[in-house]
């Protein structure tokens, strides 16, 4: 696969550093697609490198975000910064995302060509897609949104469990399966969203937006069930511009895994459908 055209570094929350890899078509002043990976997420996991190139063979620049908090550095073949992981919060993630923006405003995300910073659109997978969400419903300059399995709610641990946990360890530990190593959830991320729940609250968010959003979402979906799209399609639902694509027979990351082996059918659908919309909606 061909490698990024472009690559960036951004000051993220904290100080931490917001890193991005930007896909260019051979067009003039293209429209720019922020692409957001998920919880345990980074930006070469799986399949956001095909994605990227894939947008930009549709004539779409594409940047590949890792939020700086994530915990993947310069290798990522593990997670090296568990600190920053554990740090994590939804207001580090908003920050980040807020000084992507920002820079593309600027035109630092790139040398070689400059995409059309007034037709920015949001992409996000999984907890992206909350993210997506959360600031297209604030920041006008967002002008279009897809959500690959997005979230409806900003944290899936009961709060009991996270609660006797955070009692006893001071964090709530998860383990990467890919990895095996166990990550920790820090007292910070549970705090914020119990003392501010409203700053969250993505489906309150996913009904201020109104934007054209593509909601797209696999049947079989074993981490964010289907349901979940339901709920923020129902959220949605004074908005004209908002629209659901279900994808029978494929889970979270559309039959996808990492090391990436190749597209898989229905990501292809996927992908093909969230270009038809920016293509569209840009």
């Amino acid at each position: 696969m061909k490698a990024p055209d472009e690559r960036f570094t951004l000051t993220g929350a904290d100080g931490a550093p917001i890193r991005g890899d930007v896909y260019l078509p051979d067009v003039d002043r293209p429209p720019l697609v922020l692409v957001l990976h998920g919880f345990k997420g980074f930006k070469d996991w799986g399949f956001f490198p095909w994605l990227g190139r894939a947008l930009a063979n549709e004539g779409l620049a594409a940047a590949c975000v890792n939020f700086s908090h994530c915990g993947v550095a310069e290798n990522f073949n593990t997670f090296e910064r568990l600190d920053l992981f554990e740090a994590d919060t939804w207001s580090k993630r908003l920050y980040d995302i807020q000084q992507v923006i920002d820079a593309a405003q600027h035109g630092l995300l790139a040398n070689k060509a400059q995409p059309n910073p007034a037709r920015l659109g949001l992409l996000g997978h999984s907890m992206g897609g909350g993210v997506a969400v959360l600031a297209a419903a604030k920041d006008a300059r967002v002008r279009s949104v897809v959500t690959l399995a997005g979230v409806a709610h900003p944290n899936r641990i009961p709060e009991d469990i996270a609660r006797l946990q955070l009692e006893a360890l001071g964090h709530v530990a998860v383990e990467n399966v890919r990895t095996r190593q166990v990550m920790r959830i820090g007292c910070a991320f549970f705090d914020e969203l119990w003392a501010n729940p409203r700053a969250f609250d993505i489906k309150a968010a996913a009904r201020a937006v109104r934007v054209p959003w593509l909601l797209i979402h696999g049947a079989d979906d074993e981490t964010v069930p289907l349901s979940e799209a339901q709920e923020l399609l129902e959220a949605a639902a004074d908005s004209e511009h908002v629209r659901m694509l279900t994808l029978e027979g494929t889970g979270h990351t559309f039959g996808a895994g990492h090391p990436f082996a190749g597209p898989t059918p229905e990501l292809e659908r996927a992908v093909s459908a969230a270009a038809a919309h920016f293509k569209r909606t840009l």
